[in-house]
């Protein structure tokens, strides 16, 4: 591993190495104007001269910060576009597989939210690190020529600090691995709780969540408090020995004054520089930690990146030869020894029970599993279609284009598959039949664009009868010029509508903000630390102008007490604040992912992984940029302001007028410079981390048709724009830096002509308070709109009170947003026991009826009755654990009870699995519907609904499970598209046109 500051960056980033340079050259211009500024100011005070020289220096001060912070912030920008273009495009190179077991959501968190650490990096980190090389040598240098003691002082304490940063940022290291890993749990933890949010909701455990949800946040909390105690503890140890050696340096100087053995203006100027010998090392230290998380991606993107791949070239041709696959899986082959040869104008069908080998066939023909024994070999281009389609783009017309761009037949192959009207439609709503339909439009799209080998993973298996066979001709049209591979259980397939996508997607409905509270501890922690350092900057220079008036040494002693104590006390307060301040922040946090959890269930939205993550952790990041520093920037100046009072009310009233116009000025500069670049920038990173993840979550789709590549530019494009934001931005921030450095500036002029050193130096401490709040200016919006989106309007719905039947008299069903209801005058009566098919075409209605029986829906009018529901959807909705654990979200059963139900659903051979760990992507389609179906019939309900759970099982299979339904005895509401299931139920609800008779 690559250590050192800058770790992996110079290597993997041309801007990093740029900015290097470009803000070294900064820093040497600066540390010039600053001893420029020192000698001027200093002559100021002593002798009135040197004003030309002072405001020349200020000016230039404010330039070349104006200068470093939009050269970091473009730094960041473009390395960020850098690594994010390179972790994907070798995420994608490495497979779906690999993608898979990584897990999509810490890929898409390190690809996004990892790697937007690296602003910190750059643009306080990299400054003060490059700062800390140019300016102590510099102003040492000068301090050398002008009072040697107090050079050597500095030469002895200044090596101590990065030695102690050294030490602290060796022990925080592994901490900050840890805490990363935290972060990518966190996020993978969240999503599989999502996955699972309607099947909880039905089974009445969503809400008990909220306590997993909190629970999980608070080892987040707690593993990066851990880090920021070390982290900060560093930052405590930096200012306290920075603070001290100021404060020798100071008594010293006061001592040979009071001796004759100096001038006042040489004290002075040794005053002034002496800080800031520390400054930049301090800096470094106390930004080293923000640091820490950016160079831990980059680390991470560096493993990812450094991995050789072999990747497997597709020869031109049309054929698929097979020959005796086997692939180990879960302690058997499937397929075991398997055997084909396909050439274009023949299809060669795959048949067997689920869970024989089918979907992993496909796998090993697409290159992203290797195979046991055997060979395998694809010659030409291929369009294939999964058993599960995903997507990376937002409409299927988009989605269509994205496959082969610039094709002018879509319209004709969606006619081909019943899909014209979906064009257009966000995939977000579209049903399981529907997004099946889109996803063999791609595939036959590039069949008509020169695919000759066509891989089909039970394509018609959510499909009506008569939508079924307009597909299979379409595929049987498209097998003249392809060799065509097909997975399939029967002749004619069929589901229907999907309640749930997992696409993600913003939703449109009105949010409003709500206020968040101030971390008031912490703010005014903040303000005591600020207060303590101008303390210090005000004793320190009236020390010395006490000591140049050669006093007696005793009648120092209280001065010297006091600059020691504040130098003590800025350090201790300043630990102390940040500490408060972020763990209010994370209890928040916390508090709002809980609450957020529980709209989530209500409101059954899509975004909910971006709200629970992206938005929480804007909100907490953001309150201590946006909340805090106005309060201890006011604080400061009200303090620093009603001192000058004391001394001189003119200097007062002018230090007074300048605060207030730096405090209003410059925040107003920067979000006007900017026009709207923060609230810009934040909707374009959640572009970019919702784009990611659904890139990363479509791999598969999108390596089989080779449009990876397509959308990794896509996103290239996406990430330009987001640079460009943020150089708009920084052209913003570092512009109001710019006002708030003239004004100080501006102050410490006007009140050295006073001659008294107290007015001359202690303007110069403000900058740091009265920095912090343009970038507050441009944030607010950002933390409006994300608490907003935490904090959207879901009232709590009555629970409805539950009968024994299905009873629905002049009910009308309508989704959210939609025009028109979608079941209207429902008349319904289903007497206890009785089996029910549910049958239609896609689109006809019958998820939406489930929906209405689950409870998701509310009927805009009629008279509802229902009994309690248990739920087996189309989407199986398992997670990432034991199959022991995904059998409980049902409710709580002894091992027993779930092997029996293991049985009841046809999967006898997954009786002793109970403590095997599965992913979703790890099982057939078959057996993750017959696991589900499991899941539900565990549940303690008076109706099983069945949203065509025979979908990917064989004819004998099927026939046997839907047996062990009726046996049951509970009422069974099944929606299906077999003719021959309908047949056998005690009665048929036929939601469209009597295509099923």
């Amino acid at each position: 591993m690559r250590r050192g500051p800058l770790g992996a960056l110079p290597e993997l980033s041309r801007n990093a190495r740029r900015a290097l340079v470009g803000v070294g050259a900064l820093a040497f211009l600066n540390a010039l104007a600053l001893v420029a500024q020192a000698v001027a100011l200093a002559s100021v005070i002593t002798t009135r001269e040197g004003l030309p020289l002072l405001a020349v220096a200020i000016l230039a001060r404010a330039g070349l910060s104006w200068a470093t912070e939009s050269a970091a912030a473009r730094a960041a920008a473009g390395a960020k576009e850098e690594l994010r273009t390179r972790l994907l495009a070798k995420s994608f190179e490495r497979g779906p597989g690999w993608i898979a077991e990584r897990g999509t959501a810490e890929l898409s968190v390190l690809a996004t939210k990892g790697l937007d650490a690296l602003d910190a990096y750059f643009t306080r980190y990299l400054p003060a690190l490059v700062t800390a090389v140019v300016v102590p040598p510099l102003a040492g240098a000068w301090i050398l020529f002008t009072d040697w003691p107090s050079a050597v002082l500095i030469a002895v304490t200044v090596p101590l600090i990065p030695v102690f940063a050294a030490l602290i940022g060796w022990y925080t290291e592994k901490r900050v691995r840890k805490a990363a890993d935290v972060t990518e749990l966190l996020s993978a933890q969240l999503l599989e709780l999502l996955r699972a949010l309607p099947v909880l909701t039905v089974f009445g455990r969503a809400k008990q969540q909220a306590s997993a949800v909190e629970q999980i946040g608070e080892q987040h909390r707690k593993a990066t408090m851990g880090t920021l105690r070390i982290a900060f503890l560093s930052a405590l140890v930096l200012e306290i020995a920075a603070s001290l050696s100021v404060a020798l340096i100071a008594v010293g100087v006061g001592v040979r004054l009071v001796h004759g053995d100096m001038t006042l203006m040489t004290a002075l100027v040794v005053l002034i520089l002496a800080p800031e010998c520390y400054l930049p090392l301090r800096a470094a230290g106390a930004a080293h930690h923000a640091s820490e998380d950016g160079l831990e991606a980059v680390r991470r993107v560096a493993e990812v990146v450094d991995h050789e791949d072999k990747t497997r070239p597709r020869l031109p041709g049309g054929a698929v030869h097979v020959d005796n696959l086997r692939v180990l899986r879960r302690g058997g082959f499937a397929p075991d020894g398997i055997s084909f040869d396909v050439r274009p104008g023949e299809i060669y069908r795959l048949e067997g029970a689920s869970g024989a080998g089918k979907s992993t066939t496909f796998q090993v023909l697409l290159g992203f599993v290797e195979p046991t024994d055997g060979t395998t070999f694809v010659a030409g281009d291929i369009a294939y279609v999964p058993q599960k389609p995903a997507f990376a783009a937002a409409t299927p017309r988009a989605e269509l284009e994205l496959t082969v761009p610039g094709a002018e037949d879509i319209e004709q192959v969606a006619h081909e598959v019943v899909a014209t009207h979906l064009l257009d439609r966000p995939i977000t709503d579209l049903s399981t039949g529907e997004r099946q339909r889109v996803a063999v439009a791609r595939a036959l799209l590039r069949v008509r664009h020169g695919a000759t080998v066509l891989l089909l993973d039970e394509p018609t298996a959510h499909l009506d009868p008569v939508t079924s066979r307009k597909v299979d001709k379409a595929i049987k049209r498209a097998s003249d010029t392809a060799a065509v591979v097909l997975a399939s259980h029967r002749e004619k397939e069929s589901t229907d509508d999907e309640t749930f996508a997992k696409v993600v997607t913003d939703e449109t409905q009105p949010e409003r903000p709500k206020r968040l509270p101030v971390p008031w501890k912490g703010a005014g922690l903040g303000i005591l630390a600020a207060v303590a350092g101008i303390a210090l900057t005000a004793l320190a220079a009236h020390l010395i102008a006490r000591a140049a008036e050669m006093p007696p040494i005793l009648t120092l002693s209280v001065l010297v007490v006091g600059v020691r104590t504040f130098a003590l006390s800025k350090g201790v307060l300043r630990y102390i604040e940040r500490l408060v301040t972020h763990d209010e922040t994370f209890r928040l946090a916390n508090r709002l992912r809980a609450e957020l959890w529980l709209r989530l269930v209500r409101t059954q939205r899509r975004d909910g992984l971006q709200r629970l993550v992206e938005d929480t952790d804007t909100v907490r990041d953001l309150i201590p940029r946006v909340l805090v520093p106005p309060i201890v920037a006011i604080g400061a100046g009200i303090a620093t302001t009603v001192l000058f009072a004391f001394i001189d009310p003119a200097a007062a009233l002018t230090l007074g007028g300048l605060l207030l116009a730096a405090g209003l000025a410059a925040p107003a500069v920067a979000v006007w410079t900017e026009r709207r670049a923060s609230t810009k920038l934040a909707r374009g990173r959640r572009q970019v981390a919702r784009d990611t993840i659904n890139a990363l979550a479509a791999a598969p789709d999108l390596i089989a048709h080779d449009a990876h590549h397509r959308l990794l530019a896509r996103l290239h494009a996406e990430d330009v724009e987001l640079a460009r934001q943020t150089r708009r931005q920084a052209f913003g921030t570092g512009a109001a830096t710019a006002i708030v450095l003239l004004a100080t500036g501006a102050a410490a002029l006007v009140c050295a002509l006073t001659g008294n050193p107290v007015l001359g130096l202690v303007p110069l401490a403000l900058a740091e308070p009265l920095a912090a709040l343009p970038l507050a200016a441009q944030q607010r919006r950002a933390l409006r709109e994300a608490s907003a989106r935490l904090q959207f309007d879901a009232p709590e719905r009555p629970e409805q009170p539950r009968g024994k039947r299905i009873r629905l008299e002049n009910v009308d069903v309508r989704w959210p947003g939609a025009a028109e209801p979608t079941l209207r005058d429902l008349h319904l009566n289903i007497e206890p026991g009785t089996h029910v098919a549910i049958v239609g075409p896609s689109g006809s209605g019958k998820s939406t009826l489930f929906a209405l029986l689950l409870g998701f829906l509310q009927p805009e009018r009629g008279i509802v009755e229902l009994p309690r529901a248990t739920w087996c959807p189309q989407e199986p909705m398992l997670v990432s654990t034991t199959v022991r654990e995904n059998l409980r979200m049902s409710g709580q059963h002894d091992d027993e009870a779930l092997r029996e139900a293991l049985r009841k659903a046809c999967l006898p051979e997954w009786v002793d699995r109970l403590d095997v760990v599965i992913r979703p992507d790890q099982v057939s389609g078959g057996e993750a519907q017959r696991l589900a179906l499991a899941r539900a019939l565990l549940h303690d309900a008076d109706v099983v609904l069945l949203d065509e759970p025979t979908a990917h099982l064989d004819e004998p299979t099927a026939r046997r499970l839907l047996q062990q339904l009726r046996e049951d005895g509970r009422t069974v509401l099944h929606i299906t598209h077999r003719p021959d299931e309908a047949a056998r139920a005690d009665l048929v609800l036929d939601l469209g046109t009597p295509a099923y008779r």
